[in-house]
């Protein structure tokens, strides 16, 4: 399975701390499959995850500019949608699994988060996600011709994305 995202590029969007660099392929994959995989149903996921560097796929991770209507727009590209949600995820992922239990580390000179500012903070940068995810959305349907898989609906005369 292609990993659609590095370390080196999450940490050019929105960066974790490299103590816990070693978290990031799983959170990888689990923000792949509960947040990425929904949002572009199963056969444009494959689609994705098979053919990262189509020039279609490639242009749709990475972002750039594009002309709809004659108006010329910008958007981020999935792989920032795929770092905030990761990032979101990460918030959470604090717990640390012993043979008592859950537990959350500190130290004296520090107390952690708590359980409200962290949810707080996820549904903050949950929100930069989908409001990416909504350029990358507006992107896939100027280009709709380019991306087969991608499902949605026709209204009359105005497209639905799902």
């Amino acid at each position: 399975m292609a990993a659609l995202l590095t370390i080196s590029e999450q940490n050019t969007i929105k960066a974790i701390s490299s103590n816990n660099t070693g978290k990031f392929d799983d959170l990888l994959k689990e923000t792949l499959i509960k947040d990425i995989k929904p949002l572009l149903g199963f056969d444009f996921y494959q689609d994705i995850i098979q053919n990262e560097s189509s020039t279609a796929n490639a242009l749709l991770l990475s972002g750039g500019t594009y002309t709809y209507n004659s108006v010329t727009y910008e958007f981020e590209g999935l792989k920032t949608v795929i770092a905030y949600f990761l990032y979101a995820n990460y918030i959470m992922s604090n717990l640390v699994d012993t043979f008592t239990g859950f537990v959350t580390k500190s130290n004296e000179d520090s107390q952690p988060a708590s359980s409200g500012d962290k949810k707080n903070l996820r549904d903050q940068f949950r929100e930069i996600a989908q409001q990416h995810w909504e350029d990358c959305k507006h992107f896939i349907q100027a280009n709709s011709s380019d991306y087969p898989y991608y499902l949605y609906k026709k209204s009359s005369n105005r497209i639905i994305i799902i």
